[in-house]
């Protein structure tokens, strides 16, 4: 279990793609008697906002009872439970009959239970990614580029989103959503929370809140409801013209109480784009990442809806794409359940 906690430190990097923590776990009985270690460590976690990892049931099965039930509580604080269940899709249609982002027909998905994070990851919460050696850890990252990870830096030449500087987020924007990191980042920055992006189908659950009502699917256009406000959202029109705290505009939460799905910065999504011609789909010459959502420079409030997105390259670093976290609910239900058996027994 030492070399567990050493890869959680950032030696190794437990949130590998190819890490085994149920190989990891049966090194538990190598604990010993460093309790105050781990407490220590624990703690650093809790307050780095990696909570999700702590919950994999075979770390947390080595967490002492307050401190697990601690991790629980800022979980529970950072992510919304968002139910399984189905979720209408509309495809991007290219034609000759139609624009290159008009609504085509539309897909249906089943979704299974998740955690979202409440709002987008903040300057303040990336900060502790790069503070850990993030940047130089290979196992958090993709193979196909971590030879280019070098290249991701801030104003200054230093590992970090682009418009840092000094490895350090602007001082009066630490509640603001980080932004100008590519998709890899984003990924990266998932890993070593032990969580991930959400995919499109999920995003849009969350989002449009459906109710299901005799096989017919009732979606919301923006998370709460079907009319735009400015009191809601940050858009172009909104007049703030730059990111704002993502603690702000808590009257547009969605149902599950997620804030800021529409507005304030585009997220990417795991998904990759695709493009429709009637039921054919089209070739895209690079990949493309679907992103979600519309930004502060979103001008038309037609573009930030529940179901509008948009795509860029996975390389792109942008001053108005950010992201948020999800991790599927199974994945932590038992190290939850662990507590709140105990506490209601």
């Amino acid at each position: 279990m030492q070399l567990l906690w050493r890869r959680i430190r950032g030696e190794a990097h437990a949130a590998s793609p190819s890490y085994n923590i149920e190989s990891a776990s049966r090194l538990s009985s190598n604990f010993g008697d460093a309790s105050r270690d781990r407490t220590e460590l624990v703690t650093k976690m809790i307050d780095s906002h990696r909570c999700a990892l702590l919950l994999r049931p075979q770390l947390a099965k080595d967490i002492e009872a307050s401190l697990l039930k601690k991790t629980i509580e800022q979980f529970r604080r950072d992510a919304s439970l968002i139910p399984s269940g189905r979720v209408r899709l509309d495809r991007w249609r290219v034609d000759t009959e139609a624009s290159s982002d008009s609504i085509g027909s539309t897909d249906l998905f089943d979704v299974d239970a998740l955690y979202l994070d409440r709002q987008a990851v903040t300057n303040e919460q990336f900060q502790h990614f790069v503070d850990h050696g993030g940047y130089e850890a290979e196992s958090l990252w993709n193979t196909s580029v971590w030879p280019a990870v070098k290249e991701f830096i801030d104003q200054t030449g230093r590992n970090g989103p682009r418009f840092w500087s000094q490895g350090r987020y602007p001082e009066s924007k630490a509640t603001h959503p980080v932004v100008g990191v590519s998709w890899f980042e984003a990924e990266a920055y998932a890993r070593w929370v032990g969580m991930r992006l959400p995919t499109d189908a999920e995003w849009v659950r969350t989002a449009s809140a459906p109710i299901d009502s005799d096989g017919a699917l009732a979606q919301r256009k923006y998370p709460w409801g079907d009319t735009f406000s400015h009191e809601m959202a940050n858009l172009w029109t909104s007049g703030v013209g730059d990111t704002v705290s993502t603690l702000s505009y808590a009257a547009g939460d969605s149902v599950s109480g997620v804030r800021q799905l529409i507005g304030n910065v585009w997220e990417w999504t795991s998904t990759s784009l695709q493009l429709w011609n009637r039921d054919v789909l089209v070739p895209i010459s690079e990949p493309m990442k679907s992103l979600r959502g519309g930004a502060f420079d979103s001008y038309l409030e037609s573009r930030a809806t529940c179901q509008c997105r948009s795509g860029e390259s996975p390389l792109a670093r942008r001053h108005n794409i950010g992201f948020r976290c999800a991790v599927a609910a199974h994945d932590v239900a038992a190290s939850i359940a662990l507590v709140t058996d105990t506490s209601t027994s």
